[in-house]
């Protein structure tokens, strides 16, 4: 199988300021990027910069309007993506990995 989209999700670490280079190497590589971030992750870098290095909407809200069509938009982006990448993987994300928590976009 060959990868070509890419979800990646951003979370609030500092080291969320990576998310911008790794989506534009991701991108120049050829890959279709999508990125969600989390709340926290808005504090360290814009949604707009990985917007614009993506060429899609970034995805902050788990319950904002759908931005292309009615779907059920956390299980469409799931059925889209070939792969996906966390980035900072903070230890926030990892516990409510493991615990099956789903109060957001990300974690959804």
């Amino acid at each position: 199988m060959k990868i070509k989209n890419i979800v990646l999700g951003v979370t609030g670490g500092i080291a969320a300021y990576k998310a911008a280079e790794l989506t534009s190497r991701l991108k120049k590589e050829g890959y279709d990027v999508r990125c969600v971030m989390t709340k926290s992750a808005q504090q360290f870098l814009s949604p707009l910069t990985l917007q614009t290095l993506s060429n899609h909407p970034v995805i902050t809200d788990l319950f904002a309007a759908p931005t292309t069509q009615w779907n059920v938009e956390h299980i469409a982006l799931a059925k889209w993506a070939d792969v996906f990448i966390i980035a900072p993987a903070t230890a926030n994300i990892i516990g409510k990995m493991a615990a099956g928590i789903g109060d957001d976009f990300l974690s959804t």
